[in-house]
């Protein structure tokens, strides 16, 4: 249990630090924005409680928010990712692992299988990227270009996510 602890507050540590030192001051063509530190939510342990989830997003999204000198924006969109992978598996049929005892309960391919982590991380990443990009434009003037930003980043943050989860995770299951 205590290896878990450390491995996640790690990575949190890691994808946090190169958010604020790496891919928040790089620019980007097209507005776009490297937003990669929501995917230490996403890999948080199925087991966590869903009061811990919460407020590990919104504890991440302040520390983001205060290492990039933006106030709140990041600890909303955070904190609402957080929510909504509460609810995500509340309604989906992955009930089964977790009470698997084997199984490190991280939502990773050897564990929901691949179909079921991109569909995960899927509806997981286009929520976030769209609440971010929503309140970063304080409504729904332009909201093309809204769409577009949320599209773009998330297709980076995506891409990120599925490249260090294949060169780094286990091998996945047949599920």
């Amino acid at each position: 249990m205590q290896t878990y602890f450390w491995k996640n507050l790690i990575r949190f540590a890691f994808l946090i630090l190169l958010q604020a030192l790496v891919l928040e001051p790089m620019p980007l063509p097209g507005g776009l924005h490297a937003i990669v530190y929501p995917v230490a939510l996403l890999l948080l342990p199925l087991q966590a409680s869903p009061m811990l989830v919460v407020f590990a997003g919104f504890a991440c999204g302040l520390a983001v928010d205060i290492a990039c000198d933006i106030p709140g924006l990041n600890a909303a969109a955070a904190t609402f990712l957080a929510f909504c992978r509460v609810v995500y598996f509340k309604i989906t049929d992955y009930r089964d692992v977790f009470h698997d005892s084997e199984l490190t309960g991280t939502p990773l391919p050897s564990v929901l299988g691949w179909g079921g982590f991109l569909r995960y991380s899927v509806w997981m990443l286009s929520l976030f990227h769209i609440a971010y990009f929503l309140l970063a434009a304080c409504g729904f003037e332009n909201f093309l270009y809204t769409l577009w930003l949320a599209a773009g980043s998330f297709c980076l943050c995506f891409a990120a996510q599925v490249l260090a989860v294949s060169l780094f995770a286990k091998k996945a299951n047949t599920r």
